[in-house]
């Protein structure tokens, strides 16, 4: 886990992993950890999630080492989880004023992982940012576009993403 040490104690948001890191040959971080071959808390903690409903054999063995990166650099975790905040909420922010002005349903699906990291990064943090209020304006705003239904990713994630907590994976968008 030493790139995760390295990320943790830079001052660099998006973390850049080498081709070697991003394919999963690196030892320390297997291919699901990085967001396009770029680390950040959430996208560890979205891929944890995943890694955690396929079952993946080195799971348990990956949290362990995980938790203990994150317990012995907590201050570090929690500067980068409340900077990820704001990137995140700025994305999930222009979608959903894209979603209104030129509704395609079809990339909510996508775009949805940015509420899941603002929800996923928010349980990481001692003292939530007072960003993490805006969340519930935006909720308000897609709830008014909002249809319950099937879970919009693939159905072995449902375990992990349970409806009460994850109620916007649950359903599509309708017109604004």
């Amino acid at each position: 886990m030493e790139s995760l040490e390295a990320y943790l104690l830079s001052g660099e948001l998006f973390w850049p992993l080498t081709l070697r890191q991003a394919q999963g040959s690196a030892g320390d971080l297997p291919p699901q950890i990085g967001d396009r071959s770029r680390l950040t808390v959430g996208g560890m903690l979205l891929a944890g999630k995943r890694i955690e409903a396929r079952a993946a054999g080195d799971w348990p063995r990956l949290s362990v080492r995980l938790e203990a990166v994150r317990t012995k650099w907590r201050s570090a975790w929690e500067r980068k989880a409340g900077r990820e905040v704001h990137a995140r909420l700025d994305l999930w922010k222009n979608y959903l004023e894209d979603a209104r002005q030129n509704s395609d349903p079809g990339v909510y699906s996508q775009q949805v992982q940015w509420r899941v990291m603002l929800q996923l990064l928010g349980g990481e943090l001692s003292a939530p940012p007072r960003e993490l209020e805006a969340v519930r304006s935006l909720d308000a705003i897609l709830r008014t576009a909002w249809l319950p239904g099937a879970f919009v990713w693939e159905a072995d994630l449902s375990a992990v993403f349970p409806e009460p907590d994850y109620w916007f994976l649950y359903g599509r968008l309708k017109s604004f």
